[in-house]
């Protein structure tokens, strides 16, 4: 079997998505498709169907599953002390940062939670800016308030309580997404990670 968008043979090691029409893909070739679409309601490319399925692709391996839907294995973005570009691997969801240069990052007790509001938000038909940005707050809200017990909805209700507390936004008069930063005490987010994100419609 062949995968029609790298034109590459699909084999029995790979890591595949057949969509809700039959069609199997490389997942990092749906991958490619979900960034051009900026959401998992895909059309497949041979029948051109929307794909309506948006099951993970593994069961309970919470980590791998953030891991597919970003672009991984990166050098860390940042430079060392002697000017130097940093030698280590990027962390996930770090912004292309090593832990040296980043320590806020998503624990082992939270990868289940994250791959659900993960894939929850690629789920919607946002823009990818927008998108991003709560890729973004989800996460610190998740890493400040949330344990493992927690789930989507509770980093939901986060975002309906500020966006209900109208004396605060009427108050601060500020885009919605940069208030919430403001509203629960959150480090805005980074300026390069959110333009690199954007500019080549990916996740890192």
């Amino acid at each position: 079997m062949v995968c029609s968008i790298c034109l590459d043979d699909i084999d029995n090691d790979h890591i595949c998505k057949t969509l809700s029409c039959g069609h199997k893909y490389h997942f990092v070739c749906f991958k490619k498709l979900v960034y051009s679409n900026q959401n998992f309601f895909v059309r497949c490319p041979l029948c051109r169907e929307m794909n309506t399925d948006v099951s993970k692709p593994f069961l309970n391996d919470h980590k791998r599953n953030i891991m597919m839907m970003c672009l991984g294995n990166l050098r860390c973005v940042c430079k060392n002390k002697n000017g130097k570009r940093c030698k280590n691997k990027s962390l996930l969801m770090n912004y292309g940062k090593c832990y040296t240069h980043n320590k806020d990052i998503i624990r082992e007790k939270h990868y289940r939670l994250y791959s659900d509001y993960l894939y929850h938000i690629l789920c919607s038909n946002y823009d990818w800016l927008t998108m991003i940005f709560l890729i973004d707050v989800g996460k610190k809200i998740m890493i400040k308030f949330l344990n493992e017990d927690s789930c989507v909805t509770d980093i939901i209700q986060y975002y309906y309580r500020y966006l209900n507390d109208k004396v605060y936004r009427g108050e601060k008069q500020t885009h919605y997404m940069n208030g919430i930063y403001e509203y629960y005490d959150l480090e805005k987010v980074q300026k390069s990670w959110l333009d690199y994100c954007v500019n080549k419609n990916v996740i890192i």
